[in-house]
Parts: structure tokens; sequence; C-alpha cells
């Protein structure tokens, strides 16, 4: 997938303008606060219908205006045009896909794949164990067709035993959500294992070339491994109660990502860490590829802060390898050493005007 033409009105503080990106690389330079991670996020925005800076998307909406509007064009992997448009007021989101409305986002997310490395991407493994899982299900989402309803329906189920806890029902009534709470946790338990077992060698591949250090990387389900799932939420029921919700599950899970048996939390340096995260991103890149011949779209918010010309040079090869529609800002264009063959284009942002360098 490649975003071919890019129309935007009134996001943030970038003026209206449309662009004809090239389908590999795409460098936005330009001062600080000019605009350029504007950019990033709106070709994020009308595909994933959120932000990745914040969770209030009215803030994205420029100042003094009424609404936003995106229009993005994308080729697919045959060559297929969809066309995707978004308004956005205060109150109200409205998207289209090649002219009929779309009402769920998932659909969107699902067409155009994309992966952010941003310079707060570390937090990726120093914050919690949400944003590992986020990790892991949308390698999983893309790749897996059926993992979606999976998902919801642990989340129902979990949401409706949880409602039991809270109104503190009798051990029967708790329990009789056990059986459908068991059989889909198996189900969403493997899915998340089968993909992980192939992408970790992937991972810890991309991590040597970058880092030139080797991790191991272990799934931790959300229950004791000594036990099944049946046998954690059996013995986890007293808890349950009195913290008035299931304690145990796929809810729970992380990864332990280790470097001689050290948390890269605390034995990687913030620039070894932003690599980490470039491997991991790129492995789910890679896998992606493989599995479905679909290509993401790889957004990357000033790519040399904390890394020397020597790992700029390495993960920018890697970029280049993976074939896909890359866009990187910096505030120098010189800072990015790119192959003299890899076809690209330069956009230069000031005061919320984009123009491209010929």
């Amino acid at each position: 997938m490649s975003l071919s033409q890019l129309s935007l009105l009134h996001v943030r503080n970038l003026a209206e303008f449309k662009i004809v990106p090239d389908p590999r690389f795409n460098i936005i330079e330009g001062a600080n606060a000019s605009g350029k991670t504007s950019l990033l996020e709106a070709i994020y925005l009308i595909s994933q219908v959120k932000s990745f800076r914040t969770h209030r998307i009215n803030h994205i909406i420029q100042h003094k205006q009424a609404e936003l509007r995106l229009v993005a064009n994308y080729l697919d992997h045959t060559n297929n045009l969809h066309i995707i448009g978004l308004e956005r007021s205060r109150s109200n989101t409205r998207i289209h896909l090649n002219k009929k409305p779309v009402n769920q986002s998932s659909q969107l997310a699902a067409l155009v794949p994309i992966q952010v490395i941003t310079p707060e991407s570390h937090r990726l493994l120093e914050d919690g164990p949400k944003f590992r899982r986020q990790f892991i299900d949308w390698g999983v989402f893309h790749v897996k067709q059926s993992f979606l309803q999976v998902w919801k329906d642990y989340h129902r189920i979990l949401r409706q035993r949880n409602a039991v806890l809270r109104h503190k029902s009798s051990k029967q009534q708790v329990t009789s959500w056990d059986a459908p709470l068991v059989d889909i946790t198996n189900r969403f338990h493997n899915e998340r294992l089968q993909y992980l077992q192939a992408l970790i060698p992937i991972i810890q591949s991309y991590t040597k070339q970058l880092t030139d250090e080797d991790i191991t990387i272990e799934y931790l389900p959300g229950w004791p491994v000594d036990m099944d799932f049946r046998q954690a939420l059996q013995a986890s029921y007293e808890q349950d109660c009195q913290f008035k919700h299931t304690r145990v599950g796929p809810h729970r899970a992380d990864l332990s990502i280790k470097s001689h048996s050290i948390p890269v939390q605390v034995g990687f340096s913030r620039g070894q860490q932003k690599l980490l995260v470039c491997a991991m991103r790129l492995a789910q890149i890679q896998y992606l590829q493989h599995i479905s011949q679909q290509s993401c779209i790889i957004l990357v918010d000033d790519l040399p802060a904390e890394l020397d010309s020597n790992h700029r040079a390495k993960l920018l090869n890697l970029l280049d390898e993976t074939g896909a529609q890359v866009f990187i800002t910096c505030t120098d264009e010189h800072l990015l050493e790119l192959s003299a063959n890899t076809s690209r284009k330069v956009f230069h942002v000031k005061h919320g005007q984009i123009k491209e360098v010929v």
C-alpha cells in the first residue's frame, strides 16, 4: 500500500495543500515547530481515524476553524486505487471509502497498515504493558482476518464477568462466565502465541543488525506459566472478588525483553531503545509482507534524534530494504544519507506551508 496523493485543510498549523508523494522515500525537512510532524499525523489520521500524538482529535483541528478535511489516494499491492475522505468537526466524524460511508475505523486500518516511529517510541519499552499488548495485537490483526472478532469477543465476555464481580454476585453467577471466557481465551492466546513464535526471531535479527546486541523475548500470557488458564482463573477467584475484576487473562499479558539477562529498560541507552523499537517495527513489516505481500506505510518522526551517523545509516538501509513507502521528518535532509539509487522526494515545511524541493 502506498499513498499517491494527499489533500489537506485545517490540520493544526498546516495551510491548505496537496502533495503527490514518492512511492518510496519522502523526506520532510524544516525547523522545529514548522509543521513537519503534523503532516505525518495527517497521514496517520486519515487511515487510522486517530492520532499518534493525542487522544483529543479536536486538538488537531486548526484554531478558529470549524472542521478539518483530508482526502487521500492509495494504491494497493495490485495497483488498485482506493480513495479515503475524512471530515472532522468539533462533534462529528464523517468518513468515506471509495465514495461509500465507513462506520468502523477498523475497515480503514486493515486496508492501510501504518507503522510509526517517533522520539517517544521508547514508551513501548518503558511504559506499561498496554503498549506492548497493542504492539502484538497490531501484528496479529493484520495477518489474521479472524483476530479482530476474537479480540472483541474476549473483551465482551471479560466485561460481562467483571460486571458480575462488581455487583458482588454469588460464586455460581461469577463462575458461569468461566467456561466461555476459557474458550475465547484459548483462541486469543493461541493466535498471539503463533504470531510471536514467527516474529521473535525476526526481531532478534534486526536488533543484532542495528545494535550488535543479542536479546531474549519472553511472552507472559497474563497468568502463571505453570498453569493453564482454567486453573489460573479458579485460583484467582478470591482475589477477583476482592478487587471486583478479573485479574488473569490476555488483558494482563506482557513481553519481557532482556539483553544479557538485564531488562532492556535498564540496560539499554535511549538510543539503543529507539533502535530496538525500530527493529520490532521492521520485523512486523517484514512478516506482514511475507504472509500477505502487503506493504506498510512507515512514518518516522525526527529520525536523526539520539542516533549517530553510523546508526542512522544502518536504519535507513533497513528501511530501504523493506521496499515500503517511507515518510521521514528531520531538520536537514543532509542528515539522511540515502543510497543514490533510492527514489525520493523532499518537501520543505515552513510556517505551515509545504513545498516540494525540486
